[in-house]
């Protein structure tokens, strides 16, 4: 099951969830894999998962080390990786190929400016629950949804994610009363 949220229908709110929010709905999607239920619960809820291009991985401290599995799930299925300096330090020393692109605040060219020129395909964002550090990857979230570029806040999100994208090429419908047979025996 996933939540669908009407992030689209309010240009420039921040779609950073938080305990407040409410979804419009839920939607599903049933698969033999989880990738393959997972993508299909994307589809259904309007997010298309990329099948080439370039990722942008930024994370913070708490995450960087387990980045580095989604980082090469993301290499190994074809894609390119830009990240943020600390986190492309990080991929850099595990010998993941990543091209380091500036955060808002360094400078021009930034990942804003790459993602509103459809340079980047997926946007993969953890952040810390404080205030400042929210406020500069709340660019980052705006810039993503208005580009329509899907976006993760989670590891746990970017895993799943990785699965979706590995399971769309096991993609198959299903009947629900094939489903339920299959399940009764």
């Amino acid at each position: 099951k996933e939540a669908v949220f009407p992030f689209t229908k309010f240009p420039g709110v921040d779609p950073l969830l938080g305990p407040e929010m409410k979804s419009t709905g839920e939607v599903m999607g049933v698969g033999m894999t989880f990738g393959e239920a997972f993508v299909k619960s994307q589809l259904a809820a309007g997010v298309k998962l990329p099948t080439v291009g370039t990722v942008f991985l930024s994370v913070r401290d708490a995450d960087k080390g387990k980045v580095v599995e989604v980082a090469r799930k993301l290499s190994e299925l074809g894609f390119a990786l830009v990240a943020t300096r600390g986190t492309s330090t990080v991929l850099e020393r595990h010998a993941i190929p990543v091209r380091m692109v500036n955060k808002v605040k360094e400078g021009r060219p930034h990942i804003v400016d790459m993602i509103k020129n459809r340079e980047v395909v997926l946007v993969i964002n953890t952040t810390e629950a404080r205030k400042g550090v929210i406020a500069d990857s709340r660019l980052i979230r705006v810039s993503s949804l208005q580009a329509r570029v899907p976006y993760y806040t989670t590891i746990a999100g970017a895993r799943a994610a990785c699965l979706g994208m590995e399971g769309m090429r096991e993609m198959v419908p299903y009947d629900l009363q094939g489903l339920h047979a299959a399940l009764m025996q």
